[in-house]
């Protein structure tokens, strides 16, 4: 660890000298100057923990060199060393924003003293600076901390990363084992600028040298022949990591130059970054888990328990927007014989193949779900009864003319019965809109079978 660097200023050889080694013996790195002006040179060549002055010096005296001290550094201490000591001295002193004063003579031992305590009072002044900002940043990451929506947390993280750095422009980079970073969120920018982004610091290797927070000044942006994108002078470029192997980067700028980006701005977003590669992480898992919960093992569709939500999404929609929603309900005729004939394997098999075939007639917004067994409900966004009957006629010849597992070399021939019912007319409620149609759905199967009947008819 560097030891403190202190500035010890006084006319006067003999004290200055025994200043300067009595501090060196304790460990300090130390310069000294004979006069304010020589000491004003050294604090422009370079950065220094403490400085010691006399109050008396010629040319320009200890509290002279004090304000121009606090002019350049308001947070650099002084100590005020003065021969002609009195209380008026100190208070002056102390007015200016001096640190501590120090009486002449004084012994070896209260000089150490005074200065360990001022620099005892900057590590808790630091301290206590650190501690706020983390506070501060801890309050940033709760916006997005616990958020279920892995999209969201990268929305919220990029806002809060931006605040935190002082950069108004970002993108959220995703990128997989071996493809090309992709833009998940952008702000400060439209979506082509931030495609430009990614382009040129993914097309150019620029992400690769960010495996740990790193400043891309222009000695990085610059190096390719086109110019850096929208403004961007340097950027801050802050990785994390990506549930599956995959990699992510934040990366932040201030368009159009303006200050620098300095290590506080680094140190910000590191700790933000952090959060919310945990926060995505987490996320990402409960989506995974969520998926996994209403996902149909075997067909892959929606279950149940999915078309539970499906529809009470459903209904608040219908009742804010005033537009109906439909249900079909799908039973595969007489299919414990296919079980009983060729075995539940192909059974599986021909579910699986039953799902493909509904699908594929289905609009991208219609919702398919597996109910149960052989059972399969649809649900029809803004179908009122007689597009219901449509699309019911369109999937009900699509499984009568299939012809299941041909290219296993069988030719399993399968119909279905379709139960209609629709929202807010047939039905006011989730469990009596699944019962209309399921009842509807029955009818046929009590009567002809490889038919459709409307809840309406009941």
């Amino acid at each position: 660890m560097q030891p403190p660097s202190l500035l010890v200023v006084d006319d006067d050889a003999f004290f200055r000298t025994f200043c300067a080694d009595i501090l060196r013996q304790e460990g300090f790195e130390v310069q000294a100057a004979a006069s304010g002006r020589e000491a004003l040179e050294w604090l422009g060549r370079r950065a220094f923990d403490l400085v010691l002055a006399d109050i008396y010096m010629p040319g320009m005296t200890g509290l002279e060199l004090l304000q121009a001290v606090k002019a350049r550094s308001p947070a650099l201490d002084v100590i005020i060393m003065t021969g002609y000591a009195s209380i008026d001295t100190a208070v002056r002193a102390l007015k200016h924003g001096a640190a501590d004063y120090l009486r002449k003579p004084f012994a070896a031992q209260e000089l150490v003293a005074v200065v360990e305590a001022v620099l005892a009072q900057q590590r808790l002044c630091r301290e206590h600076e650190r501690l706020k900002r983390q506070l501060e940043l801890y309050q940033l990451s709760r916006a997005f901390v616990g958020v279920e929506d892995p999209d969201r947390v990268l929305r919220l993280g990029l806002e809060a990363v931006c605040n935190a750095t002082g950069c108004p422009a970002g993108v959220v980079l995703l990128a997989g084992p071996d493809g090309p970073p992709v833009v998940a969120r952008f702000r400060g920018l439209e979506r082509d600028g931030a495609e430009e982004v990614a382009r040129h610091l993914g097309g150019h290797g620029l992400l690769r040298v960010a495996d740990r927070p790193r400043i891309l000044g222009r000695g990085w942006l610059g190096r390719v022949r086109e110019t850096p994108p929208r403004g961007m002078r340097e950027a801050l470029c802050l990785p994390f990591r990506v549930v599956g192997g995959g990699n992510g980067w934040f990366v932040v700028w201030r368009p159009g130059g303006g200050a620098r980006i300095g290590q506080e701005a680094v140190e910000n977003g590191r700790f933000l970054v952090r959060q919310v590669e945990f926060a995505y992480e987490a996320a990402s898992r409960f989506q995974e888990a969520r998926r996994l919960a209403y996902i149909d093992p075997l067909t892959d569709l929606y279950n149940a328990r999915y078309l539970e939500k499906v529809l009470d999404d459903s209904i608040e929609e219908s009742r804010r927007t005033g537009q109906p929603f439909s249900l079909l309900f799908l039973d595969l005729d007489r299919f414990k014989e296919i079980n009983d004939a060729h075995g539940h394997l192909v059974g599986g098999k021909v579910l699986i193949e039953v799902s493909r075939v509904l699908a594929s007639n289905l609009r991208e917004r219609d919702v398919l779900v597996r109910y149960g067994g052989d059972e399969f409900v649809v649900v029809l966004p803004g179908a009122g009864p007689d597009e219901a009957t449509e699309v019911a006629e369109r999937i009900r010849a699509a499984v009568r003319d299939h012809r299941f597992l041909g290219r296993e070399g069988r030719d399993i021939r399968l119909t279905a019965s379709v139960g209609v019912a629709t929202f807010p007319e047939d039905a006011r409620s989730r469990e009596e809109l699944i019962d209309r149609a399921d009842r509807a759905m029955y009818r046929n199967k009590d009567q002809i079978r490889d038919s459709i009947y409307m809840a309406r008819v009941l």
